[in-house]
């Protein structure tokens, strides 16, 4: 913005000589200052479902291989037996293939917020060794989660998974960030951290 003619003072009626002229595309820039909430917004779910979307393939990768890069317990030599007597497969955390498939990404109603995890209602398959299966995913997931002493050791894929591979909070910061940047720039805006 520049004041032209300022030096000329009054005129000789009382009003000032002052002249606003705007250099720049002023209308972009009232476009882009009027809709920032919306693109801050926008720019915030899409980074988060970005990370969602990630941690999810994550979990399920740590899940395919058993947690091996975690160093969990593996399964006890009596229960790999069952497990593979029953057409199980013999990695730990892996019997069909159901706990892996059961993960997605959840998302509250208004789409804002993106979690990782599994919907209640998913039921586990019959393994053919006359076990009820009476427990739901989510619920095993659970169990597997924090472990249940004596049996059964803590494998707790999904915080690890969050914490090692995603890099927990600085993760989800940097996919946020990201997307900041690249909503903004696709608008001409540059936007750099400070």
């Amino acid at each position: 913005m520049a004041i032209s003619g300022a030096a000329k003072g009054l005129r000789t009626r009382g009003s000032f000589n002052v002249d606003v002229k705007f250099h720049g595309n002023w209308v972009k820039f009232n476009t882009i200052a009027g809709s920032m909430d919306i693109l801050l917004v926008m720019a915030l779910r899409e980074g988060s479902r970005k990370f969602a979307e990630e941690y999810r393939d994550k979990v399920k990768k740590n899940i395919e291989t058993g947690g091996k890069r975690f160093g969990y317990a593996q399964n006890s030599p009596d229960y790999l037996r069952r497990k593979l007597r029953s057409g199980g497969s013999g990695t730990t955390m892996n019997w069909s293939g159901t706990f892996k498939n059961s993960i997605e990404v959840i998302e509250n109603s208004k789409g804002t917020q993106f979690g990782v995890g599994i919907p209640k209602g998913k039921k586990r398959s019959n393994y053919g060794s006359g076990d009820s299966n009476s427990l739901q995913v989510h619920e095993y997931a659970n169990i597997l989660e924090h472990g249940l002493p004596p049996k059964m050791p803590k494998r707790p894929v999904f915080s690890d998974t969050f914490t090692k591979d995603m890099n927990g909070k600085k993760g989800l910061q940097k996919y946020i960030e990201f997307s900041i940047m690249k909503n903004f720039g696709t608008k001409g805006i540059n936007v750099t951290k400070l």
